[in-house]
């Protein structure tokens, strides 16, 4: 039901036996909206590049409101999943309005609606820093990947540092209240790797002040 004080909406969903909630936000939708209008240059680089390597069918985990769009070719045969009811809205809208029809569902990463061995790549942008079990994504991840499939992934990440990591872990929980969700202390390379992954590729570099990871995991041909 919509929450009257922020205009938020739970759902529910099953991943891994556990009945969860997710909360979608309207308000932070509407502002993501117009912030992926106006990134950085930094940011569409991250954008073009991670575009450039995916290939065959592709699952696109967070769709978010669809800022990826204007850099994949549109002959990819392409999945797109989001959670959150009101980005989904409005990546629909950003669709129609680019000439698209693109497939896009409701679903959290943590138990998507895919057969097993179904995609060539899956590429998750700005989308492990937000969702709720990064294991149990990673783990979707890689059953719905055909074997020798493709991660590619651009991430928020925690810093190196000792005194800006610990300040990032500090400032995350009102972070992530006001930001969707997203939790800016995640060592994402890290779990890439502990759900089986083998990292092919990865730059570390900043974009508007915020260290990111970007590149290629791969999960193995047998």
């Amino acid at each position: 039901m919509p929450n009257p004080r922020d205009g938020s909406l739970s759902a529910t969903s099953t991943s891994g036996g556990r009945s969860e909630r997710f909360r979608s936000h309207r308000a932070f939708a509407a502002i993501w909206d117009q912030a992926t209008k106006r990134e950085s240059r930094a940011e569409q680089q991250l954008r073009r590049e991670a575009a450039a390597r995916v290939a065959g069918r592709v699952l696109e985990l967070g769709v978010g409101v669809g800022a990826n769009w204007p850099y994949l070719a549109e002959t990819l045969e392409y999945e797109g999943v989001e959670p959150d009811i009101h980005m989904l809205r409005r990546a629909r809208r950003r669709a129609a309005s680019m000439g698209r029809t693109l497939s896009l569902k409701r679903a959290r990463a943590e138990a998507l609606p895919f057969e097993a061995e179904t995609f060539d790549t899956v590429l998750a942008t700005f989308t492990l820093c937000t969702v709720q079990d990064p294991a149990s994504a990673l783990s979707e991840v890689m059953r719905v990947l055909k074997p020798g499939g493709a991660l590619v992934f651009v991430e928020h990440v925690r810093p190196g540092g000792t005194v800006s990591g610990w300040l990032t872990d500090r400032v995350t929980p009102a972070w992530q209240r006001v930001a969707g969700g997203c939790q800016p202390n995640r060592k994402t390379a890290d779990t890439i790797v502990q759900a089986g992954f083998e990292i092919e590729t990865m730059d570390r570099r900043r974009a508007n002040g915020l260290p990111m990871i970007s590149g290629v995991a791969r999960k193995a041909s047998s």
